[in-house]
């Protein structure tokens, strides 16, 4: 695989999801350089795989048909990467997993929202189709029900259609609790702990007044 069909892969699939707006375009054919990216590894890819703009425009409030796009692009470049590296077609440095995910959004928002949530939305295809923004005759309502878009909708919606993952997210809070509770004594515990010591502490001063009082006996 060379980088040009790299390129299209690792855009394609975000890209067919959402046209980006003609202001977006303008920035593209213009070369200029988005004003998040500040790294030279984050250029590179941009160059290399020719990721529009708006797929690296960060919003301040998520809209989560950008997010997903944005989520399939990591993945799918992830897998270019590799693909020109096994090729020996990739003459840089190997980007690491935040150098791309930062191409398109911050670190802690991927691993805290996308990569929790849309490696899941295969549990409910409804979800799946809105996200994808393909089906045009499915309305937000089949997908959301009463709810507006949200993550924290779409987390409940998740839990509600793969109790799997719900169940794993309270196993994960439960070890965290029961860590936390090894790691730091309990209130019952230090009070053993302060009584041990003051035992300790008579039982050396009445050592120490026996031996003195033998002392003077003599």
């Amino acid at each position: 695989m060379d980088s040009k069909s790299a390129s299209a892969s690792a855009s394609g699939s975000a890209v067919s999801l959402l046209a980006a707006p003609s202001d977006m375009d303008e920035a593209v054919t213009s070369g200029s350089r988005p004003p998040h990216i500040e790294g030279p590894m984050q250029q590179i890819l941009i160059d290399t795989f020719d990721i529009p703009a708006h797929l690296t425009h960060r919003e301040k409030v998520a809209d989560l048909r950008v997010a997903y796009a944005k989520y399939l692009a990591i993945k799918d470049m992830v897998r270019d990467v590799a693909q020109l590296e096994s090729d020996a077609q990739w003459n840089h440095k190997k980007p690491t997993l935040q150098d791309i995910v930062e191409v398109f959004m911050g670190r802690s928002g991927y691993f805290n929202r996308p990569k929790q949530f849309f490696p899941r939305v295969h549990h409910f295809p409804a979800m799946k189709k809105w996200l994808e923004n393909e089906d045009k005759d499915l309305s937000d309502t089949e997908a959301w029900g009463d709810k507006k878009p949200s993550y924290k909708n779409l987390e409940e919606i998740l839990d509600h259609h793969d109790p799997s993952g719900s169940k794993k997210k309270k196993e994960k809070v439960t070890k965290g609790k029961k860590k936390q509770r090894v790691e730091s004594p309990s209130h019952s515990e230090k009070e053993i702990v302060k009584e041990k010591g003051k035992g300790k502490a008579k039982s050396k001063a009445k050592k120490a007044s026996s031996s003195k009082s033998h002392h003077d006996n003599n």
